[in-house]
């Protein structure tokens, strides 16, 4: 094996997980389409969840380029590993922090919640499912069905993540995540690259379901073409009120 074979089997196995995923979850992730359109079609949000790396997917569709204004990120540093990496685990762990940090967000009614989570085990994102669902919002969940279903829960509520939510999306990432073997040592982490296609498609469905419905999406646009920064003024000043972080 030389460099360019291990890069190779590298981007092999990302396509055949974003294929499997579109062959496999592509009605799930239509039906999440749906929550979320009725959702916005009423006024709503969609709240983006996660923890450690997982959070990061929180900022992947945050006021992006292409992407909908209405996302809400749940965002924690503390969670996100930027104050501590081990402190980020234990905090995963920690029974009511989830609670603690939705108390600090303002739900707009009508909003659905979206929670990625590999292994959707841990108290941070089923806790985080449970006040959602209290709340009167449906769930969407971003996780490895065949990797959560092989460990016990390790929370308070004795469930995994696609237990408790109304809809799953299973993106198939391999235990641990690392998926290629380099002299015996795992690499090459894949649920970021898999998580962004779902969220980015999660978002394309979600604009063409309110079009059909003759709703017009709002949609960021790249503040660097002709008019951009003028129709982002324009967003700013319709959800700052609404998203804590614009």
């Amino acid at each position: 094996m030389d460099e360019a074979s291990l890069a190779g089997m590298f981007k092999d196995k990302v396509f055949e997980l974003l294929n499997r995923v579109y062959a496999e979850e592509f009605k799930n992730i239509d039906r999440a389409s749906e929550l979320c359109a009725s959702s916005v079609s009423k006024g709503g949000l969609i709240y983006v969840f996660g923890t450690g790396h997982s959070m990061l997917m929180a900022m992947e569709v945050f006021y992006r380029a292409g992407g909908l204004a209405y996302i809400y990120p749940i965002l924690d540093g503390n969670l996100m590993g930027i104050n501590g990496a081990s402190m980020s685990s234990s905090l995963e762990r920690l029974t009511g922090y989830a609670k603690i940090l939705l108390e600090g967000v303002r739900i707009v009614e009508n909003s659905a919640m979206v929670i990625v989570s590999n292994s959707g085990v841990n108290q941070a994102p089923v806790e985080m499912a449970h006040e959602a669902k209290s709340r009167g919002m449906p769930v969407i969940a971003v996780t490895s069905v065949s990797y959560s279903s092989r460990l016990q829960p390790r929370n308070t509520f004795g469930k995994r993540l696609y237990e408790v939510a109304d809809v799953t999306i299973d993106n198939k990432v391999p235990e641990g995540e690392a998926s290629i073997d380099v002299d015996g040592y795992r690499m090459g982490a894949v649920s970021n690259i898999v998580n962004s296609y779902i969220l980015h498609t999660l978002e394309l469905l979600t604009a063409y379901k309110l079009i059909k419905m003759g709703v017009k999406p709002d949609v960021w646009v790249s503040a660097n073409i002709p008019g951009g920064r003028e129709r982002n003024v324009e967003l700013l000043e319709k959800y700052r009120r609404l998203v804590k972080y614009l």
